[in-house]
């Protein structure tokens, strides 16, 4: 994570455009990029203290204001002076970035599950703290939960969200307690975790942990939801959003829950772009910026992508018994669309080495195949994708399942290096 000892800025996030990804500075990751295979089009422009503010579409610079004439002759654009001058700082602080720029090594852990509206009171440390080490030094410095259907999704629920804070706050509860207890934190207080913040938007709830001595230095924290559900707007399905600037870097996170049923591809993208274009954060000065403007997005969530249905659900669950992924991977509805380009375009995602996660009979590590249940094909519905200005900024050191069992979903975390 970039830590800038000089500012030109007073404080705060830099002057943005919507044509350039915001960011204040880097998160930075001397490891190594990914050993995932990315689109060959995803080179986007080097983020440095200063942000480009100049809005390049296809079509070339793209100026609001009008050009004045003066007596002259001269006919002079004043935002165009404003903007190009401007690039001019942001061009010459990348090139002296080195100069002003700290990197400090960051772990950020997210998970997702899609809970069932079941709730059991038990500590979560096989979700949230299998791989801290006893000694905690793989403790991460940011922790981020996405959970969807917190509720029943019922019409009353959809309509008034009369349960979801309740439910919100026993979740978060239970996560806090898990984090902080003596066995997972030792009774150090250097490895004590606070909530940041939370949203939740009916059945969705996303929760940001940091370790409490990093709080003071997480700010701009802003939030938003969409709605995509029934009529295209309720809760039922949707995204729940946080973003902060942490130290000089900004990350936005992203829990998801996109519509559901195996042949429901188009439903699936569309909820995607939805979401991705309607999301916005107030980040002060009458600046507002969405998800793509900042160093690292992370996103989470039951986005139900399913098996293709070339592949029949008795001979999924086949390949499910006999743990023979490559021909399911190959199928993946998500893993086709991002190659297409349909959805998901400039995330990355590691390797499905895991179970389908979707669907168990609750309570049990068994595939739903009981004769009176509607017989469903195994899917990767819950996944974590991540989006980075700079590949070599960030690597994920883990993508694996949970074996928790009180839902019809596996919970999902990822573990990464930033």
């Amino acid at each position: 994570v970039q830590q800038q000892q000089y500012h030109a800025r007073p404080s705060g996030d830099p002057p943005v455009s919507s044509g350039h990804p915001h960011a204040h500075a880097h998160a930075h990751a001397p490891y190594g990029s990914s050993n995932n295979s990315h689109p060959t089009n995803q080179k986007q422009p080097v983020n440095s203290a200063f942000q480009s503010p100049i809005t390049r579409g296809e079509t070339g610079l793209t100026l609001v204001e009008q050009d004045k004439e003066f007596e002259d002759g001269r006919v002079i654009n004043p935002e165009a002076v404003k903007k190009i001058r401007e690039d001019w700082v942001y061009t010459q602080m990348t090139t002296r970035e080195k100069e002003f720029t700290q990197y400090k090594n960051l772990r950020i852990f997210l998970g997702t599950w899609n809970v069932n509206a079941k709730f059991n009171n038990e500590p979560l440390d096989p979700f949230l703290c299998s791989n801290w080490n006893s000694d905690g030094s793989n403790a991460p410095d940011i922790i981020a939960i996405g959970l969807q259907e917190m509720v029943d999704l019922n019409a009353v629920n959809v309509a008034v969200e009369n349960k979801s804070a309740q439910k919100s706050q026993t979740w978060r509860d239970c996560i806090s307690r898990t984090l902080n207890h003596k066995r997972n934190s030792g009774n150090d207080p250097s490895r004590a975790y606070v909530e940041l913040h939370h949203k939740y938007l009916v059945g969705l709830m996303l929760v940001i942990f940091v370790k409490a001595h990093h709080k003071p230095r997480c700010q701009i924290v802003q939030s938003d939801s969409v709605g995509v559900g029934v009529m295209g707007m309720m809760g039922n399905k949707g995204g729940v959003s946080v973003r902060l600037q942490f130290y000089d870097s900004t990350i936005c996170f992203v829990n998801s829950h996109l519509a559901a049923h195996r042949e429901n591809v188009a439903g699936r993208n569309a909820d995607f772009h939805n979401v991705y274009s309607k999301l916005a954060y107030n980040i002060g000065n009458n600046e507002t910026i969405g998800v793509a403007n900042h160093d690292i997005v992370f996103w989470m969530g039951d986005l139900n992508y399913r098996i293709k249905e070339d592949i029949a659900t008795e001979e999924v669950l086949a390949l499910c018994q006999r743990n023979e992924l490559n021909m399911l991977k190959k199928n993946d509805q998500l893993n086709h669309e991002r190659m297409k380009g349909n959805a998901f375009k400039n995330f990355f995602e590691g390797e499905l080495n895991f179970l389908p996660t979707y669907k168990y009979q609750p309570g049990t590590d068994l595939y739903e195949q009981r004769p009176d249940k509607k017989l469903r094909a195994p899917a990767w519905c819950d996944r974590v994708l991540w989006m980075v200005q700079e590949s070599n900024y960030l690597k994920q050191v883990s993508y694996r399942r949970s074996e928790l069992n009180i839902s019809d979903h596996k919970p999902v975390m990822a573990e990464f290096l930033a």
